[in-house]
C-alpha cells in the first residue's frame, strides 16, 4: 500500500512535515523495489529521512517531547551505481547532475562506489540493469562492533 502525506504509518506521525515526506517517499520507493517488510521499510526510511535532513540543516526532531532522535547519523553523501548509456555503468554521486565516473563492466563501478561511500561515511546504493533496486549498504562508522569472546 503506497503511503502519501495524508495516509502515512503512525510511527511518523511526530516527524516534522517534510521529514515525514521524506520518509513516505523513501518508503515508497523501498517498498516498490524489494521484498522488504513494511515495518524495516518504514524503520529505514526514517532513519534515512532524518539523516537527509540533518545534513541539509534541516530540522530532525520529533514534534514529540519525549521522543529520540538519536538515530541521525552524520554522514557523506550516498554513492549509486547505475545502468548507463547502452552496456555501460556509472558511480554517480548524490545529488549530482552527473555521473561521476563510466565502467564497461559493473564490478569495477561498484568497486570504486563502495570505495568512495566508504571513505564519506556514505550508502552505496546498486541497481540492476532494468533500473531496479539491487542492494543498499551502508557504511557507518558508528555502527556498534561485535563482542568478541
Amino acid at each position: 500500500m503506497p503511503w502519501n502525506k495524508k495516509n502515512y504509518p503512525p510511527s511518523m506521525k511526530n516527524l516534522p512535515a517534510e521529514v515525514r515526506n521524506k520518509a513516505v517517499e523513501i518508503a515508497n520507493a523501498l517498498l516498490a523495489g524489494t521484498d522488504m517488510p513494511e515495518g524495516i521499510a518504514i524503520a529505514t526510511a526514517t532513519s534515512r529521512a532524518k539523516d537527509w535532513a540533518a545534513n541539509r540543516g534541516k530540522e530532525t526532531d520529533s514534534l514529540s517531547p519525549d521522543s529520540r532522535s538519536t538515530d541521525v547519523k552524520h554522514h557523506g553523501e550516498d554513492r549509486y551505481v547505475i545502468p548507463y548509456h547502452g552496456d555501460q555503468w556509472a558511480v554517480k554521486k548524490e545529488g549530482a547532475a552527473k555521473a561521476e565516473k563510466v565502467f564497461d563492466k559493473k564490478t569495477d563501478a561498484v568497486e570504486l562506489g563502495r570505495r568512495e561511500a566508504k571513505e564519506a561515511n556514505a550508502a552505496l546504493t546498486v541497481q540492476k540493469k532494468t533500473g531496479k533496486l539491487q542492494k543498499r549498504t551502508s557504511y557507518n562508522p558508528n555502527k556498534r562492533a561485535r563482542k568478541q569472546s
